[in-house]
């Protein structure tokens, strides 16, 4: 049988959990820093600009294939 918790519990629960949330949180930022020299949100700034230069080399290549097709077409 379970046993309903009072509000005032289950804030206490919210808050212990999210203290060790936030603890793992550093952890896992300090660890990024210590294997590849930047924390979390740089490294994902670098995804997010290695992502948009992906973009944009793709589609270079599409335009210039298109190019190429237009003038093999003469």
């Amino acid at each position: 049988m379970s046993k309903t918790k009072s509000i005032a519990d289950l804030v206490t629960e919210l808050q212990a959990e999210n203290e060790s949330l936030q603890s793992l949180k550093r952890l896992f930022n300090q660890a990024c820093k210590n294997e590849f020299g930047y924390d979390v949100k740089a490294l994902h700034d670098i995804i997010i600009k290695c992502e948009r230069l992906e973009k944009k080399y793709a589609q270079q290549n599409q335009q210039g294939q298109r190019n190429q097709n237009e003038r093999s077409e003469f």
